[in-house]
């Protein structure tokens, strides 16, 4: 009695937040408790029991005239609470065996900290973390066509989203596909707007974040023309209103104890109803109820070993992958228009090897897969042979590396393709023993100056009578700049670095380090509307196709990079930094930056011009406020020189 006591408490008080509630908020069961006092005191038996048959009965015509205008206005497209959740593909930990299964009303999570036990009590729906929120899942829809304006879904989550797949295209997002971040801990409602996309084939996509925590779930899905939720059909107080009215205050009270009685042993038992566990949540959201470990002492021990063994828990690593379903063959769009579809077309591989479909009833991959890696195809390993051959030597076998067919060229050594290709297999199509091979073949060992016969017979070098002079792809060159100035972080792994700007790029993300962090280029980051300006200003290919050959270009552009790129006047200051703590002589110093840059010792001749540009350098200086600030510039212009020499991006 105390307890429910509409004047009791202080703000922070969790009934007395409860009791203020009330007092507007019609859906909350402590509603009819407000309405029982007129200025502290208790109403009449008889005003009583009016006011509750009057809230039941409104409840009874406003739940009845929303299922209505929720029947009249959406169809139901799936009812996860009941059946349906078969056809559903889940993957991931939090969907063991790739398995969709509705959980039963009464479903909750144990918080992984603090003193709360339970947020709430949620009603049946497919969740993602039946144990954990450190269980990842993707849950998919089967696929469908769309035929109205908007999909409405029900659902909850933390760290999580759902997207309107269309046609299959993986890279929508907000902006391209209807989608919507997944935020709340309470089942609600989620517009798509699908008004542009009639008549398209698409899938629902539940996909948890890349976080240690994050989790969803989904009840409901609903079609319509409105773009507005359906009106909820379910709230907390009805449940209280199906009994009979109470003759008192006292059996008013009876009546809270005797339901929170019910739905207690209801959940207890597996047989909650969707009304019951509303009413449930209702108290144990708001903390009316013990659902903390200083008012449940005795499961102080279970929950802390519990909340022991799930931290441990390890949350996978993703990467982009493709998820089988339920196949099918796609269309024929004739002339690329994508909204006249033709015939359907089996899917099967290259004709090359076969006009046959494939005969399965998955996608296919597999097939393709086994197909182009066949020990009667000898296509795969020569490709990849010939590109292998192509980083190497500049040149493949087959100088059109990304066309072998009528219109490509021909190989001019047919049989050491060959050759190549099949100790390629044998060898467990090992990438790393056949570049082995090949950069300690004796073709690699030549040397680049071609004889007078060799240039007459072969001026294009097709026979490799002698090693190409080639220059560095764009990422070796940012990698050596960072060896020579012994700032290269060689550590392998780790998360991708951002790119850097000179001026902000529009759509770019976040501006990374000057420097990269010090790691080596693979580790950048690639955006399709954000390059790297120092790698694209040496051919570094756009990443919006696959390229088997980079273009090799010699442009003005390149040379003033070397000259005027912040990150090449970086790197020379730090390098001339190390080199001037650690040699204290010019010889010595000039020594060094020929061994680290060329690896080899200069000539005497080139040692004598080197010593004359450092003479002629410090001269340009000898106004320096001070000998440490010229010693600095000095090297620091020496180091860029030996940066911007031919020799340092070129290989002979």
């Amino acid at each position: 009695m105390e307890k429910l006591d509409p004047a009791a408490g202080g703000k922070t008080d969790p009934w007395a937040k409860a009791f203020e509630d009330a007092r507007t908020n019609k859906e909350n069961p402590l509603h009819v408790w407000v309405g029982s006092f007129v200025d502290g005191v208790p109403v009449g038996a008889t005003e009583l029991q009016k006011q509750w048959r009057k809230q039941a009965g409104y409840w009874e015509h406003e739940l009845k005239t929303r299922r209505e205008s929720n029947d009249s206005k959406f169809t139901e497209a799936w009812d996860l609470k009941r059946d349906g959740s078969d056809k559903w593909f889940g993957y991931g930990t939090g969907f063991p065996d790739r398995r969709v299964r509705s959980a039963a009303h009464g479903e909750f999570l144990v918080e992984p900290e603090g003193d709360a036990v339970v947020k709430g009590i949620h009603t049946a729906g497919v969740f993602s973390s039946g144990l954990s929120t450190r269980h990842t899942g993707v849950l998919m829809s089967p696929r469908f066509v769309i035929n109205s304006n908007s999909i409405s879904v029900r659902a909850l989550g933390s760290n999580a989203r759902v997207r309107l797949v269309i046609e299959n295209y993986p890279l929508g997002n907000g902006g391209i596909f209807p989608a919507r971040p997944l935020d709340r801990d309470q089942f609600g409602w989620h517009v798509l707007n699908s008004k542009y996309r009639i008549g398209q084939h698409a899938h629902l996509e539940f996909v948890t974040n890349m976080v240690d925590r994050a989790h969803f779930a989904v009840d409901r899905i609903v079609t319509g023309d409105a773009l507005q939720p359906p009106a909820a059909s379910t709230v907390p107080i009805s449940f209280l209103l199906e009994d009979e009215a109470p003759a008192s205050v006292g059996q008013l009270v009876d009546r809270y104890f005797g339901r929170l009685r019910q739905t207690v042993r209801s959940w207890q038992s597996g047989t909650a109803n969707e009304n019951e566990v509303a009413f449930l949540d209702f108290f144990v959201r708001r903390g009316l109820l013990p659902v903390t470990l200083s008012k449940l002492p005795h499961l102080d021990q279970a929950i802390k070993r519990f909340r022991r063994l799930e931290h441990q828990l390890r949350v996978p690593r993703r990467a982009p992958g493709v998820l089988e379903t339920v196949a099918y063959n796609q269309p024929l769009f004739e002339s690329g228009r994508h909204t006249q579809p033709a015939h359907a077309v089996p899917r099967r591989g290259l004709s090359l090897f076969g006009d046959e479909p494939f005969r399965t009833t998955d996608s296919g991959r597999l097939q393709l897969a086994e197909q182009t890696a066949a020990a009667t195809n000898p296509l795969t390993a020569r490709v990849m042979v010939n590109r292998l051959w192509h980083h190497v030597f500049a040149r493949g076998i087959v100088a059109t590396v990304d066309n072998f067919g009528h219109l490509g060229a021909r190989p001019s050594h047919p049989k050491l393709l060959d050759h190549l290709a099949a100790r390629f297999v044998r060898d467990g199509w090992s990438i790393k023993r056949m570049l082995k091979h090949l950069v300690t073949s004796k073709a690699f060992r030549q040397s680049s100056r071609a004889n007078g016969r060799a240039l007459k017979i072969d001026p294009g070098n097709r026979f490799l009578s002698h090693m190409p002079v080639r220059r560095l792809d764009a990422d070796a060159i940012r990698d050596s700049i960072l060896a020579v100035s012994g700032q290269l972080d060689t550590k392998m792994y780790g998360p991708g670095i951002d790119v850097y700007y000179t001026s902000k790029t529009e759509g770019g993300g976040a501006k990374g380090p000057l420097d990269g962090g010090r790691r080596r280029s693979v580790y950048l980051r690639i955006r399709r509307n954000a390059h790297n300006p120092f790698l694209e200003a040496f051919d570094a290919p756009k990443p919006t196709t696959t390229r088997g050959r980079r273009d090799v270009t010699n442009v003005p552009a390149q040379s003033l990079t070397m000259l005027n790129d912040p990150f090449v006047i970086d790197q020379a200051a730090k390098w001339s930094a190390d080199l001037v703590s650690r040699q204290p002589t010019v010889g010595g110093r000039v020594q060094e930056m020929y061994e680290r840059a060329f690896t080899r010792s200069p000539t005497p001749s080139e040692l004598r011009v080197t010593l004359e540009y450092v003479a002629a350098v410090e001269k340009e200086h000898a106004d320096a406020p001070d000998e440490a600030t010229r010693r600095r510039r000095v090297w620091q212009d020496v180091a860029h020189a030996f940066f911007c020499l031919k020799e340092f991006i070129y290989v002979e």
